[in-house]
């Protein structure tokens, strides 16, 4: 790839802005986790983690419409008109208030009979689990709305914009983090109700950046039925794959909470915490490539889409591991620094998922080619199919006893299941796709050279260190490095060494020049 190409410049931008939010939003999120989880306590942080998981249950629509949203207006942004253009958008703002109103219905029937007849929480509780449920709607809604904006900065590729405002978020967010701190009453309220008005705030500054932006966001009526046809066929076969997926990770969690109560669904919630920020490492460079994934596909450059998928999963998988494999040696230390007294099975969840969480990584790149088509149908089916399964398997092991964490355990299986059926697929749809290559610079690759690290990881444990903070800095930052260095000389093939050296360098050129 010629990393001097101006598509390859914006991606190396946008990736800088990525990042400097995602470290700002590390330190801070962390932070504020602490706080929050001691201010509310392992039983509080718990209720509020699994109530808050009925309203995502029904947000998986939101998703849905959301990335069908950024697809159709991105591919506009590559080929249509400012008309086309602000009738795929008005189209889109037509769609998410429609769903809105459908979540609030279905939230306020079957969710708050779900909240009261099935879920397991303390009867003393209950009345404060109700106000949160109650918020967690009304923000549900709003956010709901906002998502058509959201995509329209992202297809525009503005990650500045984006950075910006993420970074707001969570210092408002670290605010009522402390604001729970100082104000006396019931906590938990507390936090839910400042948490809402923190949601609106950046709500309201989204919307009028876009207004204020870009043309396509000004609302106009439809006349072209086809947007609405195209746009909402592709709407429903993603809102059938996200239902499945985020309906099998939800029930997961009812079945955890049925089966072990809000302690073990509070170690879920910190385990998800640990994988939220490491995901973000990987995440933050895919957003940058999404776009450029989408336009080529649009346009048909075939070679170049190909080379931008390969790559784009291949360095999804290297930071991954370089953080991985450290946060996975050290992770009691980690969490005992970060939480003081974690609750049980913490690091069991922690490390597992984190494992899941490379496979689901890497394939993203794949998925974002595969659902760049308008016809996403059969993906979609076969993908939600074999996902379902995990929570079969997992109310089988739970049922029969096992220990709760084995539900992480299915979904690995699962998700290696995946990778082999998005490849088949991809072979179907692009016949000639490299998938013997994809396995061997991806995942083969890459796992027997992290034997390298994985060995002075092992090594490290048997020096005896007393200072917990030393533990961590010293042998984490030793890991780390081995992973890089083992990356660096063993994984990286000459032509991609040059464009990292480039991409690095657009990097710095572009951060200087936003202080010139």
């Amino acid at each position: 790839m010629n990393a001097s190409d101006p598509n390859n410049v914006r991606i190396a931008k946008n990736t800088m802005y990525m990042y400097v939010r995602m470290f700002i939003i590390l330190v801070v999120s962390l932070y504020t986790t602490r706080i929050v989880f001691n201010t509310l306590g392992v039983e509080d942080y718990g209720i509020y983690n699994v109530v808050g998981g009925i309203i995502v249950f029904f947000t998986f629509i939101n998703s849905s419409l959301a990335g069908a949203t950024q697809r159709y207006i991105t591919a506009e942004l590559a080929q249509g008109t400012v008309d086309s253009q602000r009738e795929v958008f008005s189209c889109a703002i037509l769609a998410h208030l429609f769903i809105g109103l459908v979540i609030v219905f279905l939230g306020e029937t079957v969710g708050l009979w779900f909240l009261n007849s099935v879920m397991n929480i303390p009867e003393e509780r209950m009345f404060a689990a109700r106000i949160v449920y109650q918020l967690s709607i009304f923000s549900t809604f709003i956010f709901v709305l906002q998502s058509p904006f959201n995509a329209a900065i992202m297809a525009h590729e503005k990650m500045s914009i984006y950075a910006i405002f993420s970074i707001f978020d969570v210092l408002i967010k670290l605010s009522v983090a402390f604001l729970i701190q100082v104000i006396t009453g019931d906590k938990l309220i507390i936090y839910a109700i400042l948490i809402t008005i923190a949601g609106i705030i950046i709500v309201l500054l989204y919307r009028i950046y876009c207004y204020r932006q870009f043309q396509m966001c000004r609302f106009k009526r439809v006349s072209d039925r086809g947007i609405f046809k195209g746009l909402f066929s592709y709407m429903g076969w993603a809102l059938f794959g996200t239902a499945t997926h985020v309906g099998t990770n939800q029930g997961v969690t009812m079945l955890i909470n049925y089966y072990n109560g809000v302690i073990i669904n509070a170690a879920m919630g910190v385990s998800n915490q640990i994988v939220s920020i490491v995901s973000q490492f990987v995440s933050n460079f895919q957003v940058a490539f999404r776009p450029q994934i989408t336009k080529n596909y649009v346009i048909r450059d075939k070679d170049k889409l190909i080379d931008l998928t390969i790559l784009s999963s291949r360095i999804s998988a290297y930071l991954i591991l370089i953080f991985l494999i450290p946060i996975c040696f050290e992770i009691k230390d980690f969490l005992r620094l970060w939480l003081g007294d974690y609750p049980k099975y913490a690091v069991e969840f922690s490390v597992l998922t984190l494992i899941c969480i490379f496979f689901e990584s890497i394939c993203n790149p794949l998925v974002v080619l595969i659902t760049s088509d308008k016809d996403i149908k059969n993906y979609q089916l076969t993908v939600s199919v074999i996902y379902s399964f995990t929570l079969l398997f997992s109310w089988i092991a739970l049922s029969q006893g096992l220990l709760p964490y084995m539900v992480i355990v299915i979904r690995l299986v699962i998700d290696l299941v995946l990778v082999i059926s998005r490849l088949a697929l991809m072979n179907n749809r692009w016949y000639g796709f490299p998938i013997r290559k994809w396995l061997e610079r991806v995942i083969f690759k890459p796992m027997a050279i992290m034997v390298i690290p994985v060995a002075i990881s092992f090594s490290l444990k048997s020096i005896p260190v007393e200072s917990i903070w030393a533990r961590i800095f010293f042998f984490s930052g030793i890991s780390f490095l081995a992973c890089i260095a083992s990356i660096f000389l063993f994984l990286l093939e000459k032509k991609e060494r040059a464009f990292i050296f480039t991409y690095l360098s657009n990097i710095k050129k572009s951060f200087f020049s936003n202080f010139q």
